[in-house]
């Protein structure tokens, strides 16, 4: 994102775009201290400036309730001011949306869970997510695909040959409100805060590619555990998993779990919910679960972390 410093001087020179550099710097800590009173004036600047990314990350901002009261409908209106600035990220939104006024309805419909299995705790859900908003972010990840890495405790990443499919990430406060609406609606289906969601992933499986028998969940058993102590006594642990199934027409891809005997396959815009740790917060072994191979066309698939106590934004 640039140097913090030069930013910084930019900003306080009143150059629009580095007020919403700057403030992404103060809400995540990027090379500066965190602070969230700060980064609200810089974007408001900002906004009054006309900015129309500002206003994408201002209302990213109403969405998830920082720095203001959630405001769902103000979000929607930041947005649309946005697309009438001629931002074509924010038109095509609105597409999703509502062109004229914000379709309330893909978001707030009742969420029915079905449940699959009592420990571990599984539900499925069907519907959702609109397809729509399953092709919106499909092509969001589309050009962010990287190979899947893990955390390798000598430091940095490496790749794990447990996984051989692609993903992308999109970091918390990203200006694209379809995005911010699914976490919303993942908050409401586990019944744990939105702030406790890490980053959403989205995952590209190519014919032949798996996900071996693994767990969400830190395993202190484990060598590697050691470098997450500091983010497990912070966040705690991943304490249930959220998969939204993104397309359909491909064949295999099941989601497996082997010690329960149960596979799953949701068509698009189905998801299915597991948590990795029991209500008395112990590690559900039997959460043990694996990707199938795809044998015949591309399977696409969100996946979202919630962690027991608040995750940092990133």
């Amino acid at each position: 994102m640039g140097d913090p410093t030069s930013i910084r001087e930019r900003a306080a020179q009143g150059d629009a775009q580095a007020r919403v550099q700057f403030a992404y710097q103060l809400l995540t800590g990027n090379g500066v201290a965190r602070s969230v009173p700060q980064a609200f004036e810089q974007v408001q600047a900002a906004c009054a400036q006309g900015s129309a990314n500002a206003m994408l990350l201002r209302a990213a901002l109403a969405a998830r309730g920082i720095g203001c009261e959630m405001d769902l409908d103000a979000a929607y209106g930041l947005v649309k001011q946005a697309a009438a600035l001629g931002h074509s990220h924010a038109q095509r939104q609105l597409t999703i949306l509502g062109l004229h006024e914000f379709d309330r309805a893909p978001w707030f419909k009742p969420i029915e869970v079905k449940p699959m299995a009592d420990a571990p705790r599984v539900f499925s859900v069907e519907k959702f997510i609109p397809k729509s908003v399953c092709d919106w972010i499909i092509e969001a990840a589309s050009s962010k695909l990287q190979p899947c890495m893990v955390f390798n405790p000598d430091g940095g990443s490496i790749r794990d040959p447990a996984r051989t499919n692609s993903a992308a990430g999109f970091h918390l406060i990203d200006g694209d409100l379809i995005q911010q609406l699914v976490c919303r609606r993942m908050a409401i289906a586990t019944g744990l805060p939105l702030v406790n969601q890490e980053r959403m992933n989205v995952l590209r499986y190519e014919p032949g590619q798996e996900y071996k028998p693994h767990y969400d969940f830190i395993r202190p058993w484990e060598p590697e555990a050691q470098g997450y102590a500091a983010e497990l006594a912070e966040m705690g642990q991943r304490a249930v998993t959220v998969l939204i199934y993104l397309n359909d027409g491909y064949e295999g891809g099941e989601t497996v779990f082997p010690r329960l005997n149960l596979a799953f396959k949701g068509k698009a815009g189905d998801a299915l919910i597991f948590w990795n740790v029991s209500q008395a917060g112990e590690l559900e072994r039997d959460s043990l679960h694996a990707g199938a191979p795809v044998t015949a066309g591309e399977k696409w698939v969100l996946t979202q972390w919630v962690r027991e106590r608040q995750h940092p934004l990133i």
